[in-house]
């Protein structure tokens, strides 16, 4: 979700993935007729060791194994781009549909993790 909307206390890492989607939109269409296929996948939460100190939700995690395997068919199936899993996906395609006035107005109270410094 981070590289579809810009989420409040995750502005570098929102931005950098925004960048990476469209690197690899770009790099897709580019080297097409040289025959390297450029596969984007954004994955939702994945089950680490870096996931298991946050404290807010993470809707649809999956165990680092299961994501794995759905990524790889991912690429299997010859897709130029997916969201694993594909609910997020879901979530995503509503977000970067809200207006803004409604996204700035749910997301603003909305848990974060907190910066070096917050309390």
């Amino acid at each position: 979700m981070a590289g579809f909307r810009g989420l409040p206390g995750s502005e570098a890492y929102s931005a950098s993935k925004a960048a990476a989607i469209s690197y690899l939109e770009s790099l897709r269409v580019e080297l097409r007729s040289s025959g390297i296929k450029v596969v984007t996948i954004c994955p939702g939460y994945i089950k680490t060791p870096m996931t298991d100190v946050n404290t807010y939700p993470m809707p649809f995690i999956l165990e680092v194994d299961e994501a794995a395997r759905r990524m790889a068919r991912v690429i299997e199936c010859g897709k130029s781009f997916a969201v694993v899993p594909w609910q997020m996906g879901l979530v995503g395609w509503v977000l970067k549909r809200l207006p803004n006035w409604l996204y700035d107005r749910a997301f603003s109270k909305a848990s974060h993790k907190s910066r070096g410094g917050e309390k």
